[in-house]
């Protein structure tokens, strides 16, 4: 299935809106009602479904808009996020042809998959960057109870997703070619 730039705009514009409201819910709300440990971070899901979906070079393009909002709600750079983003896209492009997320179990192992290689790889450019390989086991660890919620809730997310981008059931083609 081809879509349209207008579609793809729309889409965009309304997935941007999406995450606003879910960074907005995460950084404000959460640690308001006492969970200030973790953050749940929406960003690595909706490029993972991106990045599983659609077929199209621009996605790179949408994961660094993306990554760019996200960077207004965290600390964490866009760049640091983008460099994860681009790996874990290109592991689910190598990977495309055998993931079928047509279970919810299935979706929810993939998606705490490609996290845990997400927050790897952010774990590992921190380490290089404090110069301390000590803490990775603790810094990596941060992330898991975040990642596990997540993965918990990726089969609503990733249906609300697919009403958004207009992508076929799992059944259909392999994703959505721009």
């Amino acid at each position: 299935m081809r879509m349209r730039f207008s579609q793809l705009l729309i889409s965009f514009a309304i997935t941007l809106a999406f995450l606003v409201g879910l960074e907005i819910v995460t950084a404000t709300i959460l640690p308001a009602l006492g969970w200030n440990e973790y953050r749940l971070t929406f960003n690595v899901l909706i490029i993972l479904f991106l990045a599983i979906r659609m077929d199209s070079p621009i996605v790179p393009w949408l994961i660094l808009g993306l990554q760019m909002l996200h960077s207004i709600f965290s600390i964490e750079g866009w760049a640091l996020g983008t460099l994860a983003g681009l790996i874990v896209m290109m592991s689910a492009n190598y990977l495309k042809e055998v993931l079928h997320l047509t279970t919810a179990f299935m979706t929810m192992l993939t998606v705490q998959l490609f996290q845990i290689v997400w927050f790897m790889t952010v774990t590992i450019v921190i380490c290089l960057k404090i110069s301390d390989f000590d803490k990775f086991g603790m810094i990596l660890w941060s992330f898991i109870p975040g990642s596990i919620l997540l993965s918990l809730i990726s089969p609503v997310l990733f249906w609300l997703l697919g009403l958004i981008w207009r992508v076929p059931s799992e059944s259909g083609p392999r994703g959505v070619e721009i």
